[in-house]
């Protein structure tokens, strides 16, 4: 069986994936971490975005630091 889906919908699913494993990330998180929970709340709320817009918005924040 070929690989029929397009580039678009590689995309999307790949996106798809990645946004529902940073949310279960964030879930452990919320339980383990209450600091970082905290931290991504502000994060949420300044930038208006879920929980796995934070946690990519805060790697790349951080990853901008080390420059």
């Amino acid at each position: 069986m070929s690989d029929t889906a397009t580039p678009q919908a590689r995309k999307k699913a790949t996106t798809n994936y990645l946004d529902k494993a940073l949310a279960k990330i964030s879930l452990v998180i919320s339980h383990t971490e209450p600091e970082v929970l905290q931290a991504l709340n502000k994060i949420m709320a300044h930038k208006d975005c879920s929980k796995a817009m934070a946690i990519k918005t805060a790697l790349v924040e951080y990853a901008r630091e080390l420059d």
